[in-house]
């Protein structure tokens, strides 16, 4: 059986080429000393070998890991069936490998204290040149933390802080208004919000927003808490009072909350959209297929998570400064048969 071709390094390029191992380092830098003839041999030569710098020298060379941090407070299989996390850390990964950067992701089940420890080691054995922050909570310390380390860092939510980081918002405001009109329009008398975890600073403010649209508008509104999942919907639904009004609409913060709110609502007997509207603050290929469809915001989850990992590594290479900010468009709300008879 044929032995697999070695790994084509500078050493063995300039071999191939009868030059010395100095001159090839400098042509593929692109530093002078090395007439352009020369450099495009060398160049040519190396792509026809498959040659491609390796990433831990490049980092050594630059000073930084060429790694980007994601710590998530999850339990990794909850969050293997949690669409818009997984749509988030995907759109990172994709933003931070086409910067030549990798990502690490580190799952811990302790909450935000086990979070910042992570932090401290990455920051010890200089692992990472960055980290991206999800899911600010009110008087969140991992900002002061990550800053007192030394260690750039990209929040994906509204954070205001004295620190040097870089953010990208979403569109609360706007998507909140298109949530009510949208029930309004459907004939919904009443709100029923499901949130997700009350310490977040995002399900604060939706929560505010919308009671505040509700007042507006004169229709009832009421809440319950759960986490981002099928089972805390269905026990946040049960928690929820039903009789607000006549014809009231769930507004779920996530598709699979909402999925639980509608296996809920099945099994009391409640016919949706008629009875019982339902709506999710996150679309997902779930809100799509599963009966009946549930009309959701599309987001563009993917789309926020690149944008976070874009402007983190601008930030780490100098390119931006800290305090940069990227505005989420508004969501487009997607019409399904949970809240429509059409």
């Amino acid at each position: 059986m044929p032995r697999k071709s070695p790994r084509p390094t500078v050493a063995t390029i300039a071999r191939d080429l009868g030059i010395s191992a100095a001159t090839v380092s400098y042509a593929l830098n692109d530093k002078p000393g090395v007439s352009a003839a020369l450099r495009e041999r060398v160049v040519e030569h190396a792509r026809a070998v498959g040659w491609t710098p390796h990433s831990g020298a490049q980092a050594l060379r630059r000073g930084r890991s060429g790694n980007i941090g994601l710590v998530l407070v999850r339990d990794p299989e909850e969050m293997s069936r949690e669409p818009f996390y997984a749509a988030v850390t995907a759109g990172i990964e994709s933003a931070t490998s086409s910067h030549g950067y990798e990502l690490l992701v580190r799952f811990v089940r302790e909450g935000p204290d086990a979070e910042v420890e992570v932090f401290r080691t990455w920051s010890h054995q200089r692992r990472v040149d960055g980290v991206v922050l999800l899911d600010l909570a009110e008087d969140d310390h991992r900002p002061a933390v990550l800053e007192s380390l030394g260690v750039d860092f990209a929040v994906l939510g509204h954070y205001c802080g004295p620190e040097d980081f870089v953010k990208v918002t979403t569109a609360e405001a706007e998507d909140s208004r298109t949530v009510v009109a949208h029930i309004l329009e459907h004939g919904y008398d009443g709100c029923i919000q499901l949130t997700g975890p009350a310490d977040y600073t995002h399900e604060r403010r939706r929560l505010s927003m919308l009671q505040q649209l509700c007042r507006e508008h004169g229709i009832p509104h009421t809440h319950a808490v759960g986490a981002y999942t099928i089972d805390a919907g269905i026990a946040a639904f049960e928690q929820a009072d039903l009789r607000i009004s006549p014809r009231p609409a769930i507004i779920a913060s996530s598709d699979l909350l909402a999925i639980g709110a509608l296996r809920a609502a099945h099994a009391r007997g409640l016919a949706v959209p008629t009875d019982l509207g339902v709506l999710s603050w996150d679309d997902s290929l779930i809100a799509e297929v599963t009966s009946p469809a549930v009309t959701a915001l599309s987001r563009r989850p993917f789309a926020m998570g690149r944008s976070a990992g874009d402007l983190l590594v601008q930030r780490i290479e100098g390119r931006i400064p800290g305090g940069s900010v990227l505005e989420n468009a508004p969501a487009v709300l997607v019409p399904r048969q949970s809240t429509s008879t059409a």
